[in-house]
């Protein structure tokens, strides 16, 4: 009897890892694709190498946008409603911490609330997807002023994905 259990536990781990690593690669095929505008910085990660800190434009939004209660706690779950724009860049519509319906090119976004400003009335909130592995010794070609692009793959429960960082010409 002790044996079987064993086995069903073992099993259940196996079916765990399976299910976590089959999520990440369905978000290909199920998500969505959008990009969004960001200015990265060039840090290093002693055990996984360079890596670029992103910081998204629809991070931070002026109190107009936010159309929750003014009673949200530090990492609480908010969405945000981005809807596609000029260049296919979305920007952010409105934010709350109860979900939208999402419109024709218009996609919700799950982020952790961070904090409001009273001086300049802004919501500052957080996307969890801030650092983008790169190769060895071409931190280069990210660091300093400029703006990039990043295209992100949103799976249809909420778990969001770097597919590629591209530099504004």
């Amino acid at each position: 009897m002790k044996r079987k259990w064993f086995y069903v536990i073992v099993g259940l781990q196996i079916l765990f890892l399976v299910g976590m690593s089959v999520s990440y690669y369905a978000m290909d095929v199920f998500g969505e694709s959008i990009t969004l505008k960001t200015a990265p910085v060039d840090p290093r990660d002693p055990f996984y190498g360079d890596y670029v800190t992103l910081g998204f434009e629809v991070e931070r939004f002026p109190k107009e946008k936010w159309s929750g209660s003014e009673d949200v706690k530090w990492r609480e779950r908010v969405f945000l409603l981005l809807e596609e724009g000029e260049k296919g860049i979305h920007q952010l519509v409105k934010a709350s911490e109860s979900s939208f319906q999402s419109g024709e090119n218009q996609i919700v976004l799950p982020a952790k609330f961070e904090w409001y400003d009273e001086h300049t009335e802004t919501y500052v909130v957080n996307l969890s997807v801030d650092r983008y592995y790169i190769e060895e010794n071409t931190g280069e070609e990210y660091e300093g002023e400029g703006d990039r692009l990043v295209e992100i793959i949103v799976a249809p429960w909420g778990q969001l994905k770097i597919k590629s960082l591209k530099t504004i010409d």
